[in-house]
């Protein structure tokens, strides 16, 4: 769709893949890879994802640059290469995932205002209400115009960068060494050999980085396609350094067996054993700011998905319809009714 007044540029691109990937798991890895793996076996794990990542975030470079006219999401390649079935098929199911996908975040983030509002942990009705409200909230965002949604999520990814990067700040002052030197590769820790510590940290590493296609969803939005390659490389790169900075520096803040049974948000635990109880305030805070701009991002996403499937013919026409704003309201109406 060549006609939109507002297109989004690098930064904008580059905001929505970033904000797609780093959302609430970030906080959760140090307790999520300690319980499997040991700090050797853990940095191998990111390692090999990232470049089997890596080289899924150059073939969407290579097709945006070879293919510029395949402007409306990956279920357009399946489409291309096999035919409407597939691009169907493709478009469906990409759909109801990322749908169910920010129904996982309305919960995640209800229990990240639970630290301050604890009646939202008994996950009853006040939880159904909370995730009600914030999907018609993002709907409203998003449907006042892609563009606009795209500042707000860009505003929220540097305030979740820079949150970020404090953790990591306070990770580097406080490193100890000598807590994971002695047994790099867990071989005393009873938690299998390297092989199993790799495999079992890649179930985790490899689940994080879902969202790397965020820029090819809104390919037809981009001011220039060759934009769309460089947001998901740079995307990607961003948040491989700080999934690996996050994971590694934990384990030289505490105990790997100790850290194994922090609750979630481990980084919050481990930061309160580092700096007192300010830490794990500021990271539920933290996790508010991130999940918030993820849900943005994904919200564009599950709107753009059954829009662009609708301008190819391969999903009901009326899904393509957009505001006086440029918004997808139908897909996006039908994507909040769905979750």
């Amino acid at each position: 769709m060549e006609l939109h007044k507002d297109k989004l540029g690098l930064v904008g691109l580059t905001a929505i893949v970033f904000g797609s990937i780093i959302g609430g798991a970030v906080y959760n890895l140090p307790q999520n890879l300690a319980s499997v793996s040991a700090i050797g076996p853990s940095i191998l794990s990111w390692c090999i994802t990232g470049a089997g990542i890596l080289f899924l975030a150059l073939t969407f470079k290579i097709l945006a640059d070879k293919r510029p006219d395949l402007n409306s999401g990956i279920y357009q390649y399946a489409e291309e290469g096999f035919g409407n079935y597939i691009g169907f098929n493709m478009a469906w199911g990409y759909w109801m995932a990322a749908a169910m996908g920010n129904v996982a975040l309305a919960v995640l983030l209800n229990d990240a205002f639970g630290y301050f509002f604890p009646v939202l942990l008994n996950h009853g009705i006040e939880t159904i209400l909370f995730g009600s409200c914030f999907i018609w909230i993002m709907f409203f965002i998003v449907s006042a115009g892609i563009r606009g949604a795209s500042i707000i999520n860009t505003v929220i990814s540097i305030l979740k960068f820079l949150s970020i990067t404090l953790i990591i700040g306070i990770l580097l002052t406080h490193d100890k060494t000598h807590l994971w030197e002695g047994d790099f590769w867990g071989k005393s820790q009873n938690i299998g050999t390297i092989a199993d510590q790799i495999r079992n940290s890649m179930f985790i590493t490899l689940w994080a980085f879902i969202g790397i296609e965020g820029a090819v969803i809104v390919a037809n939005r981009a001011r220039k396609k060759s934009d769309v390659g460089k947001a998901s490389v740079i995307g990607f790169l961003c948040s491989l350094v700080i999934y690996l900075l996050i994971s590694t520096l934990s384990y030289g803040a505490l105990p790997r067996a100790e850290m194994a049974t922090l609750s979630d948000p481990s980084i919050g635990y481990v930061l309160k054993a580092l700096v007192g109880q300010w830490g794990i305030v500021y990271i539920a805070c933290a996790v508010i700011v991130s999940l918030l701009g993820g849900w943005i991002s994904w919200t564009i996403i599950v709107s753009e998905v059954p829009s662009t499937a609708a301008r190819l013919k391969i999903m009901p026409r009326f899904l393509a319809h957009e505001n006086k704003n440029e918004s997808p309201t139908y897909a996006l109406f039908c994507s909040s009714i769905l979750m």
